[in-house]
């Protein structure tokens, strides 16, 4: 196996010099792609792939397979740390993730135990070790998780929550309970992105998707306290962190002070003011609107253009879409993108 420390996304993680700006998008191997949806029909569906090593790595190489990407991304899910609680996941189409048991009581979590037995994930690990094989070295790749906090409100709602009703009643209600859920779900994080680093992920993301739902002391008290958590039992392992959460230029004064490689933005955000805020703290990750995908060719230079020069540094920028890649994106306009990422990013990179 090969060391990837040189490779163009890590050094831009480490703010070294590039040569141009490093590319890989949210949802990468997914539905926009044709042979995913192949691939996900002759399994099953989603849960089939995701649990099946040889066709979760098969999956993960597919967009690079397509095109010149600068990193894999591990196909999995945040919610497949259920298993680590004895709570049984399943998707539906056109609904995604549902619980049918979810925690709505002290009484529901005493049943959890065991929650760092993370050789219930073995799916997961043996995923990494055969895409490490795959990739020998010339590509990294990026295992993650979901933040305790996202976890919870699907556990606590029991699906893709619109209104989030079950969970900020809690918040509001019961918060100890909330604290009780949420240290549980961070000892099963530890445990699980641990083992995901043992077995070979060269970066670890943090999806905090819906810390958006949260304000200011509330943020800070639900969410990053516990992610501040995750971070400091895994310091020890130098593997670079990337935080993701919406609504990101909300937060930025209380995020400024997170101990974190890299901050994941979202489309709402100025990537420039969110720069000035931060200096050369971590690198940024982002943040091109989805929707800009649909859009004919100058517009699409224009727009990536624009995120270059507001980003402002020669280096401490990964590009990304602000949020994961929708299905409704022509696989062409990805092409399109990277290729026009390559040709414009060196003037703003290079001496």
């Amino acid at each position: 196996m090969q060391s990837t420390h040189n490779l163009l996304l890590l050094k831009a993680i480490k703010k070294e010099p590039v040569h141009r700006t490093p590319i890989w998008i949210m949802r990468q191997a997914g539905r926009y792609l044709p042979e995913y949806i192949t691939t996900k029909n002759k399994a099953g569906g989603f849960i089939n792939l995701i649990r099946n090593p040889e066709l979760a790595c098969e999956i993960t190489l597919q967009p690079l397979q397509r095109y010149n990407l600068d990193a894999a991304i591990l196909f999995s899910d945040i919610l497949v740390i259920s298993d680590l609680l004895g709570m049984k996941l399943r998707f539906e189409e056109n609904k995604g993730p549902i619980f049918d048991k979810t925690i709505c009581s002290q009484k529901d979590l005493n049943t959890m135990t065991d929650v760092e037995d993370v050789d219930k994930l073995d799916y997961v690990f043996n995923t990494i070790k055969l895409l490490k094989n795959e990739l020998y070295g010339k590509k990294p790749l990026i295992g993650f998780i979901g933040s305790p906090w996202t976890v919870a409100t699907y556990l606590i709602e029991g699906n893709s929550s619109k209104k989030f009703s079950k969970v900020m009643l809690m918040v509001n209600e019961d918060e100890t309970l909330m604290h009780n859920i949420l240290n549980i779900l961070t000892t099963a994080s530890i445990a699980y992105l641990k083992k995901q680093i043992e077995a070979g992920i060269d970066v670890a993301m943090i999806f905090d998707t819906w810390g958006s739902l949260l304000k200011n002391e509330l943020y800070e008290k639900f969410s990053l306290n516990y992610v501040r958590k995750i971070r400091e039992a895994l310091a020890y392992t130098n593997v670079p962190i990337i935080y993701y959460v919406r609504q990101t230029s909300e937060k930025i004064n209380i995020l400024k002070n997170l101990d974190v490689d890299v901050l994941g933005l979202d489309s709402t955000s100025d990537i420039g003011v969110i720069k000035k805020v931060i200096g050369n703290k971590y690198a940024l990750q982002g943040n091109l609107d989805v929707n800009i995908l649909k859009e004919e060719e100058k517009i699409i230079v224009k727009k990536v253009d624009e995120t270059l020069k507001k980003y402002n540094s020669k280096t401490g920028h990964i590009f990304n879409l602000g949020t994961g890649i929708t299905p409704d994106i022509d696989p062409n306009k990805v092409k399109l993108l990277i290729d026009i990422l390559a040709d414009i990013s060196p003037k703003y990179n290079v001496k």
